[in-house]
This record gives structure tokens, C-alpha cells and sequence, in this order.
């Protein structure tokens, strides 16, 4: 007999759910304040260094010695180059934000839709408690119990599925990114030897490919930081890893791609960064995944129980 009907299974799922949906809004919420602040910050920098290529574009004193010292080409295009630079990493920031109010507007219409579920649920169970104790069956109050354990981890198995997908789409992102640094890298080498305007257009042809899944690694890398928050805060045990620190992979990525790409060093160096970032996705994937295995070995454990409960009633 299932003492744990389905409509105490329906409210123990909703009950999470709010749960989870709690847990990742106040990521968001922190994310959210990080973003806007970074957002105003970078719009200040892109704003400047426009500023200072209208200044040099003008009849300016400033304008004057540099042409008069034959270095207004040389400059002008530096302070382009870093006013695009700016721009780029500022339309970054505002799509992050953009995406993170978009989940917070999500999870916060899911949250406000299960309001009184914890209640409703706690009620139904003493309810249920009550009514087995009433009939005197000692074994029936066991089996509900063990129903509701084994409905609970269905639940957090749920929730680490979820994060080792959204790990998993991170990985794949951050394997497209290396092997485009890769290539890149490759034709920085032919530079270094003498590779001509052709290299040249090849090779940033490769580094806008590169910044483009750059983009889309920050993206999903703040997706699994959101559900890594959900797993966190319902799996016990610690998961040792600061999942803030690689996030700033982009913001170091973009930090001189216009004005430095054409160094091999710097080539070399966002690659090493890259698998670093990398490093860290497998690795909580891996923690992740013993999670899913503990859960599993646990969950079998407390049917076999719940079996040996009913054969001996």
C-alpha cells in the first residue's frame, strides 16, 4: 500500500521546487547587483575612450603635436582600438545582465505561484501521521516515512541532473573556445616567422570566432553557477569549489584582444587561461556526478528497506 499518495508527492515536488526556485533568485539577485555595477563601470571606461578619439579627431593642441610628430596615424588608432575594445566588453556586461533578469523575472513568477506548498505540505503529512497512529499500524507510519525519504530523493537527484547538464553544455562551450585559441595560436606561430596580410586576415578571422563562443561561455558558464547554488544549498557535504573565480574568464579574455591579439604571448596566455576555466567545469562535473551515484546507491538502499518493511507486514 503507498501511504505517501500523490497528492502529498505533488506537494513535496512543489515544495522543492519553490525551494530551488528560492535558492537560485538569491544567485541572481547577487549576480544581478555585480552586473549593474560592472555595467555602469565599463559604459564610463567606453564612454572615455571615445571621448578621447573625438579629442584627437579634433583641431586640438593635442591633435597638432601629434601630427606635427608624424605619430597622429599611430595614435588615433590605438585610442580606436581600446574605445572598440571598451564597447565590446560593455556590450558583454549589459547582455549578462540582460539574461540574468530574464531568469529573475522567470524563477520569481515560479516562486510566486507556490506560495503556501511548505503548509500545505507539512499539514497534509501530520494529517496523514495522525491518521496511521490512530489506526494503530506501527508499520504503516514506517512505510510512510520511507515513501516520503525516497520521494526526497528523487528530488535532489533532479537537482544535480540539472546542474550536470548545465555543466556539461559549459564544457562543450569551453572545448570550442580552446580549440579555436588553438588555431589561433597556430597562426600567431606563422606570424612570428613572417605570414603576410593573408595570416593576418585568417588569424582574426579566427580570434572573432574565439570571441564569439567567448560570450556564450560566460553565458553558460552563469547558468551553471545559478544551478550549482540550487545543488549546493540541498546536497550536504561541501562542494569545494569558488564557482565566482571563473567567471571573470571573459573579462580577461576581452581585456586586449583589439589592441595586443597580434603578440603571441597573449595568444598563449588567454589559452592557458581557457583550460583552466575548463579545469574547473570538469571538475565539478566530477563531484557532481558522485553526487548522482551517492544518490542512486542511496535511494536503492531505502527501497530494499521499504520492501523488507511490507514483506513483513
Amino acid at each position: 500500500m503507498n501511504y505517501y499518495d500523490e497528492e502529498l508527492q505533488r506537494l513535496q515536488q512543489e515544495m522543492m521546487e519553490k525551494e530551488r526556485a528560492d535558492a537560485k533568485l538569491a544567485d541572481l539577485y547577487i549576480q544581478q547587483n555585480e552586473l549593474e555595477k560592472k555595467a555602469a563601470d565599463l559604459k564610463k571606461i567606453m564612454e572615455d575612450e571615445q571621448e578621447d578619439v573625438d579629442r584627437l579627431n579634433r583641431k586640438s593642441l593635442t591633435a597638432f603635436l601629434y601630427r606635427a610628430s608624424g605619430k597622429m596615424g599611430e595614435k588615433l588608432s590605438k585610442e580606436e582600438e581600446e574605445a572598440f575594445a571598451a564597447a565590446v566588453k560593455y556590450d558583454a556586461a549589459a547582455k549578462e545582465l540582460q539574461a540574468v533578469e530574464e531568469d529573475i523575472a522567470y524563477y520569481e513568477k515560479q516562486a510566486s505561484g507556490l506560495p503556501d506548498c511548505k503548509l500545505q505540505y507539512e499539514r497534509m503529512l501530520e494529517a496523514k501521521k495522525e491518521e496511521i497512529k490512530e489506526s494503530g499500524n506501527i508499520e504503516a507510519g514506517k512505510i510512510l516515512e520511507m515513501e516520503r525519504q525516497i520521494a526526497a530523493i528523487e528530488n535532489r537527484r533532479k537537482e544535480v541532473k540539472e546542474a550536470i547538464s548545465a555543466g556539461e553544455r559549459a564544457r562543450s562551450i569551453a572545448e570550442e573556445t580552446l580549440e579555436g585559441l588553438q588555431s589561433a595560436k597556430n597562426w600567431g606561430m606563422v606570424d612570428l616567422i613572417g605570414g603576410g596580410i593573408m595570416s593576418d586576415v585568417i588569424k582574426y578571422d579566427k580570434l572573432k570566432s574565439v570571441e564569439d563562443r567567448t560570450s556564450a561561455l560566460q553565458m553558460a558558464l552563469r547558468t551553471f553557477r545559478t544551478e550549482l547554488s540550487d545543488v549546493s544549498s540541498r546536497i550536504e557535504g561541501p562542494l569545494q569549489v569558488e564557482v565566482g573565480e571563473f567567471l571573470h574568464f571573459a573579462d580577461y579574455f576581452f581585456d586586449g584582444i583589439f589592441t595586443d591579439w597580434m603578440v603571441y604571448d597573449k595568444i598563449k596566455v588567454s589559452k592557458e587561461r581557457a583550460e583552466q576555466t575548463y579545469s574547473q567545469i570538469q571538475g565539478i562535473l566530477e563531484q557532481l556526478r558522485k553526487m548522482q551515484e551517492q544518490l542512486h546507491t542511496e535511494e536503492e538502499q531505502k527501497r530494499r528497506e521499504l520492501e523488507q518493511i511490507v514483506l513483513k507486514g
